[in-house]
């Protein structure tokens, strides 16, 4: 294999688990943040959720479906910047970050589930829920973190 095959490589699967992937366009369509702003937004949601009482439900489940629709489209840019990059990298590269999508996408639905729960609760479990819920989070920033090959910012 070339020195030039095996750098075209590395910068892709480089590009691919970079923690600085753009995290998608603001309002304004110029604007760029980077996937550790989001990920510190998101944080902020899951911290505030956390607080939230069980008068202040509809107010959470808002920050939580909006805090799960920004790991969506996390991970979609993931999932846009392997099929841009499969072709520059190398199986073991392939391998791992398919494997890390996987467990993205498997916390990420562990969190879907959390939020059904605190959803449909009574509002009588609203603490435990809000617990699961959390938990959930935890485990896909932890996820992520691994992903990123980085330290959470928790």
């Amino acid at each position: 294999m070339s020195i030039r095959s095996t750098l075209r490589r590395a910068v892709a699967a480089a590009a691919f688990l970079s923690a600085a992937l753009p995290a998608g366009a603001q309002d304004d369509g110029d604007t760029f943040t980077t996937t550790q702003e989001v990920r510190s937004e998101i944080q902020q949601a899951m911290e505030a959720i956390a607080d939230y009482s069980a008068q202040e439900r509809d107010q959470a489940l808002s920050t939580a479906r909006e805090a799960l629709n920004r790991i969506d489209a996390v991970i979609e840019r993931r999932e846009q910047a392997l099929r841009e990059n499969w072709s520059e990298m190398s199986e073991e590269a392939r391998e791992n970050a398919s494997a890390q999508l996987r467990a993205l996408r498997e916390a990420r639905n562990r969190m879907g589930e959390r939020y059904g729960a605190l959803r449909a609760g009574a509002s009588d479990a609203w603490d435990e829920l809000k617990t699961g819920f959390s938990d959930a989070w935890d485990a896909f920033s932890g996820a992520w973190t691994a992903a990123d090959g980085t330290t959470a910012a928790n």
